[in-house]
């Protein structure tokens, strides 16, 4: 999953999207490549971690 918080203006709207100031939007990873470029926003990628089950483990 990505994220992307505006941290310069009011507001900036990209993608089809209005961003505001401070507030983090979830964005594809298309938009994280555009964006990690632009000195406006902060990104970030957040890894998905996958938990086995119980029930899965004990079958291992």
């Amino acid at each position: 999953m990505y994220y992307a918080t505006l941290i310069k203006y009011s507001s900036y709207y990209a993608f089809g999207k209005r961003f505001l100031l401070q507030k983090e939007r979830e964005i594809t990873k298309r938009e994280y490549q555009y964006l990690r470029n632009n000195e406006w926003f902060q990104v970030r990628e957040e890894e998905i971690i996958h938990l086995l089950s119980q029930d899965t483990e004990e079958h291992l």
